[in-house]
């Protein structure tokens, strides 16, 4: 028997742009990167949502960014790979861009997450209850 995919069968529901796939809309830029991280934290917002939190070493040439993996259908864990972006030319003054947030309402896996990055990766597991 033949499936066929359809867009419900991506986790969390996301759509590309106009005559894009979501893997198009998605693709990384070949300037980006894993890079290294030095501790999370995953907290709940006021509404009770909950958020990564990341942090890192600040490099003036690198732009970091947290980006989720999509999924065909919910995973136990949800990879979420730290990123870093190399800059054509480093900002003029001294720019903090840790701490990086992530709301996590569409990235959550059953068990919890896997945040990614250059040599280590940590999961964090969904509370019991």
């Amino acid at each position: 028997m033949t499936r066929i995919r359809s867009d419900d069968d991506v986790w969390p529901k996301k759509s590309g742009k106009a005559g894009q796939s979501i893997a198009q809309s998605e693709h990384k830029s070949e300037n980006q990167e894993l890079i290294d991280f030095t501790k999370i934290k995953v907290a709940k917002d006021l509404v009770g949502e909950y958020v990564l939190t990341v942090w890192g070493k600040n490099d003036p040439e690198i732009e970091p960014l947290l980006d989720p993996k999509y999924y065909p259908a919910k995973p136990d864990y949800y990879e979420i790979e730290v990123l870093g972006k190399r800059l054509d030319s480093p900002p003029p003054k001294k720019v903090e861009r840790f701490p990086l947030k992530l709301s996590l309402k569409n990235y959550m896996g059953e068990k919890g997450i896997e945040v990614i990055g250059a040599t280590k990766s940590v999961k964090w597991d969904l509370p019991e209850g």
